[in-house]
């Protein structure tokens, strides 16, 4: 089997802005380098091409134009590339600013969204072009103390993400914590050719103004000079987890990501130790369409949206967006998303997996549940931008908050943080309807 890597600068520049909050930040300079890095894995009939992104989300026409570069110039099935963005909240928008009620001011300039997917293109060309044989190790252990579910319940009954402006009312926090490193290490005889690092775990540690990968990619530097090859890292589901433990006062410096990093890389190390390399023979690629169904409203919250978009409450208020949501929303009734999963397995021994979206980590649990490979790797936020995907009973909490508080804050919003609310259910956030996670599942459970 023959596999090769490629990698590209992607940063874009100084002034852009960055995406990641509700406020529009420019960026200020560059705290360290964006990147495209590819993995081509070749067993002669099969080709399968997999990049990871320093991007916040991956849209869909970039995807569509980075298919069609690379079809014109190798024979590779379209089917078969799938496209990853680790979700850096410190790289630049991109998408054009109106796609999004947040983001609708926001500066991107055309031409860098236009030159974009043939540096993504680029990098798996240099990836196909750096295919040689190897050996492969598959493996994984545990990094624990560095990621936490940002959803808690709280005194009065409801569930709010990130209450970190009151925290004497949190009382545990709820949903699952997955804290796997799991490891794809690639060998030609004695020299490390290359990585795939998986972990779930939002890239949010730093904030402020400068462009940068964030864990991911201090991550990614800190194995290429010990190991002197490229990596490809891939953020797992984890639309409901953050770095934040509630009992430390500093949510986000620089120096959290390189604390993340370092214990992420002695977990590298330590899989190392005892890897089991082998020549496999052939992989399996797979592609499955499926559908997931608009977010649900009522005739009731359209009434109550057009009432406070009337009123005097501030544009950039809570209130006022969700509001706003809900009418655009009105004008998709009846849509539906029109999505798809992709990857490749290797024997029992390997599945990867790349879907669309912030998942969050118990439907991944459930989806390695149903799957009858030893290891699973799963990439979220892949080939389509749609938001957070969350679980059955995120949904049945975020009613259940309704009933306790109908009525949002009409707070100024500027971050995900401290804003009273279950965020990621929200219209503001979410795109998707309360049966997503049995969609996904029932599609999972068709694939073998």
């Amino acid at each position: 089997m023959k596999v090769g890597f490629g990698k590209v600068c992607i940063t874009p520049p100084v002034g852009f802005s960055l995406v990641g909050y509700f406020i529009d930040r420019r960026a200020e300079g560059i705290l360290d380098e964006l990147y495209a890095t590819s993995l081509v894995i070749d067993d002669g009939k099969n080709l399968f091409a997999l990049v990871s992104c320093d991007l916040i989300w991956i849209d869909q026409q970039i995807v569509k134009k980075v298919k069609e570069i690379i079809t014109k110039e190798i024979k590779i099935n379209p089917q078969n590339i799938s496209i990853h963005a680790t979700h850096t909240h410190t790289g630049p928008l991109p998408t054009k600013s109106k796609n999004s009620i947040f983001t609708k001011n926001f500066y991107v300039e055309n031409s860098y969204l236009e030159i974009l997917p043939f540096y993504i293109a680029g990098s798996i060309k240099i990836a196909y072009k750096n295919r040689k044989e190897v050996e492969m190790g598959i493996g994984r252990t545990k990094v624990e103390g560095i990621a936490f579910n940002r959803r808690y319940l709280m005194k009065d009954g409801r569930v709010i993400t990130n209450p970190f402006t009151q925290k004497e009312n949190i009382i545990k926090s709820v949903g699952d914590v997955d804290d796997t490193l799991y490891v794809i290490s690639f060998r030609d005889k004695e020299r490390y050719t290359g990585f795939i690092l998986n972990f779930a775990l939002h890239p949010d540690t730093i904030g402020g103004n400068l462009i940068s990968a964030d864990w991911p990619g201090t991550l990614r530097e800190k194995i290429e000079r010990e190991f002197k090859c490229n990596v490809l890292v891939l953020n797992g589901p984890s639309g409901d987890i953050n770095h934040i433990n509630p009992k430390d006062e500093k949510t986000r410096t620089s120096e959290i990501k390189n604390i993340i990093a370092e214990k992420l890389f002695q977990g590298l190390r330590k899989v190392l130790e005892n890897i089991d390399f082998q020549k496999y023979e052939k992989i399996s690629p797979f592609f499955k369409k499926f559908i997931l169904h608009h977010y649900n409203y009522s005739k009731e919250d359209v009434e109550k949206a057009k009432k406070i978009l009337k009123s005097k409450i501030p544009k950039d208020t809570l209130k006022y967006l969700i509001a706003l949501s809900i009418i655009n929303m009105k004008k998709l009734k009846g849509k539906k998303w029109n999505l798809y999963l992709n990857g490749f397995s290797i024997e029992k021994k390997l599945c990867l997996l790349t879907l669309p979206g912030e998942i969050f980590t118990g439907i991944g649990k459930k989806i390695r549940e149903s799957l009858p490979f030893e290891n699973i790797i799963i990439a979220q936020n892949s080939n389509f931008h749609i938001g957070y995907i969350p679980t059955k009973e995120a949904f049945l909490q975020h009613k259940k908050n309704l009933e306790i508080k109908p009525n949002f804050d009409e707070v100024r919003v500027s971050e995900a943080i401290g804003i009273n609310s279950s965020y990621e259910t929200l219209p503001l956030a979410c795109k998707v309807s309360e049966d997503s996670e049995d969609l996904i599942l029932n599609t999972i459970k068709n694939l073998y």
